[in-house]
């Protein structure tokens, strides 16, 4: 089922598209990713995020 997440410290997750709510996350603001995974963990998604702050570092 298509979902929409924020890769940011939040985690946050919506049913349509839209941007991050989160007053604390550094991603406030900024839309969403779409995440097709059925199993909730948002592994293709979430790595993809995680491996581009790694390189900002």
């Amino acid at each position: 089922m298509t979902h929409y997440i924020c890769t940011g410290t939040c985690g946050g997750v919506a049913e349509k598209p839209g941007t991050c709510q989160s007053q604390e996350c550094p991603k406030h603001g900024e839309p969403l990713d779409v995440c097709e995974c059925a199993d909730g963990k948002h592994e293709g998604v979430m790595s993809v995020a995680e491996g581009e702050s790694e390189d900002e570092e």
